[in-house]
């Protein structure tokens, strides 16, 4: 527990070698067995259970999004079987997350996703989104590199975001979140006009902000704010009715 918990505090987790026997004797197979049959199981579920509860409103800390379904060995036990049930290394994710992470590979820190416990970067707007103007909206998103993070937690949200393919996930629910506030932004143009569709845009990225500073709809709504053409009726489909 020491042992991990200075690692993380110094961001060297990522120096820790992968090893077969924990302790001179007990095997991999023991530690992974004490997880998935005590800690996962019956008898320390509800140790579990209260680990899932460490994520703010049920949300994964990796993506952002997702709401929570399983817990993730941040350095896996397949590898690091000390950790197995450490609590510090087990961090409640969903289970998309949890598939596509891939810190158990990653021999550079740059490499390294951040860890929830140890890593803290929300005090920056580090995430950004591009308004595509075309036959349609289409937002793009991405890490700001211009942000003011130290240029390591920089490419190690990079990294995190591209492995878990969020600038994909991300703009989906952006697309579907423009499909579902279009009819109000038709009637707010025609009734207030483009400063009405702009004010509309500026209370909802305020609200978002508000609540989760580094959310997808925080940067759509900031983007959509900003973009004369949008707030004109860019916003529209012309296919729709």
């Amino acid at each position: 527990m020491e042992t991990y918990e200075g690692h993380g505090e110094t961001s060297t987790l990522h120096t820790l070698a992968p090893h077969e026997v924990v302790a001179g004797t007990v095997l991999k197979s023991d530690m992974e067995y004490l997880y998935s049959g005590g800690l996962a199981g019956r008898g320390g579920r509800h140790i579990y259970d209260a680990i899932m509860g460490l994520a703010p409103n049920s949300r994964c800390p990796y993506c952002g999004h997702r709401r929570v379904r399983q817990l993730d060995h941040f350095l896996p036990k397949s590898k690091y079987p000390a950790f197995s049930v450490t609590p510090l290394n087990l961090v409640p994710s969903c289970s998309d997350c949890n598939k596509d992470k891939l810190a158990g590979d990653a021999a550079r820190l740059e490499d390294l996703p951040l860890h929830p416990y140890f890593d803290n970067v929300d005090h920056q707007t580090w995430l950004t989104a591009e308004l595509l103007e075309g036959p349609i909206a289409v937002f793009m998103f991405n890490v700001d590199h211009e942000c003011g993070l130290p240029n390591m937690d920089l490419l190690r949200l990079q990294s995190q975001f591209d492995i878990l393919n969020l600038g994909e996930l991300f703009t989906t629910e952006a697309n579907e979140e423009l499909a579902s506030i279009r009819l109000n932004l038709r009637r707010v143009l025609e009734d207030v006009g483009e400063e009405g569709v702009q004010e509309l845009l500026e209370d909802a990225a305020l609200s978002s902000e508000h609540h989760q500073r580094n959310s997808w709809k925080t940067a759509m709504y900031r983007a959509a704010s900003q973009s004369d053409w949008f707030c004109e009726g860019g916003f529209d489909d012309a296919e729709l009715i």
